[in-house]
């Protein structure tokens, strides 16, 4: 038996403000809605109320009037005006509401043609200019104008196998690439409903989730719990990925016998070694 979900209009205004609101990404600031608010809220007082009291100070018409105001146009006040925020802030609330109602279109600098499009050749550049090791794949994601994410899709076991010099490092190959977009292309980083570029990073590993069940679980910690003084010194394995920029992550060994264990580490680094890992990436230590 289907269930029939019904909504009542105030309901269904919600559910589509927040379907509005998750698939927004222009990024407007307190002053613009509360500009809206006022380009409202004022010629209403006149029309509900009379011109002379129109006319009437701002903040007595605000504390006086926002309910009012709020309620017919469709708002409930409880979710729109709140009391530990000052009249500004509300009456901003209000005029984000307005917005998301349809009732008003906030002016744009947003440009609509495509980042990606329009500098491909030079963004293709940029990233053979990186020189970025085979187990790192770089993607520019532009699903609106001008509002562009670098995808860095990094691939675990590559990474943590890499005998290439410089550890690599998310924040740095993000910052190269917004050095040369600002240098070389002139393009300003920020908001694109300013005229700039929204210019953001995703990062994530690839295959560490195998990694870790399949070899990790499977094969390093069994190599490690036969290795000489293991059964008396060792305690626990836990594994993390680095918190920092930097690519990698660290095995964390804890013991129940402290003597002995810096030569217990360097034995596991040499295990993993021999196993072709590359322990400044994945690093041990206690």
């Amino acid at each position: 038996m289907k269930k029939v979900l019904s909504l009542t209009e105030s309901e269904l205004i919600k559910v589509i403000n927040r379907i509005v609101e998750s698939y927004s990404d222009e990024v407007y600031n307190d002053e613009d809605y509360v500009e809206v608010f006022l380009n409202y809220f004022r010629p209403w007082v006149k029309k509900n109320h009379g011109d002379e009291i129109g006319e009437y100070p701002l903040s007595y018409l605000v504390k006086k009037y926002i309910s009012e105001f709020a309620l017919d146009n469709g708002m409930h006040p409880d979710n729109v005006i709140f009391g530990y925020r000052n009249n500004l802030a509300n009456a901003a609330n209000i005029g984000k509401k307005l917005v998301q109602q349809g009732k008003h279109k906030l002016p744009t600098l947003r440009s609509q043609e495509m980042f990606t499009e329009k500098y491909k050749k030079p963004l293709e550049y940029f990233l053979t200019e990186l020189n970025l090791p085979d187990f790192i794949k770089v993607e520019f994601i532009e699903q609106t104008p001008y509002n562009v994410y670098v995808k860095l899709d990094v691939d675990w076991e590559g990474l943590i196998k890499y005998q290439g010099g410089v550890r690599p490092n998310f924040e740095n190959i993000f910052r190269e690439l917004k050095k040369r977009i600002e240098d070389f292309l002139g393009i300003e980083i920020g908001n694109p409903i300013h005229g700039q570029l929204s210019f953001k990073m995703n990062k994530q590993y690839v295959g560490i989730d195998e990694w870790v069940k399949k070899t990790l679980n499977k094969e390093i910690k069994k190599k490690i719990k036969e290795l000489p003084n293991a059964a008396r010194m060792l305690h626990a394995i836990k594994f993390e990925t680095n918190s920092s920029s930097n690519m990698g992550g660290d095995l964390k060994l804890s013991f129940k016998n402290w003597n002995g264990r810096n030569d217990f580490i360097k034995s596991v680094k040499s295990l993993l070694q021999s196993m072709g890992y590359n322990t400044e990436i994945l690093n041990v230590y206690s």
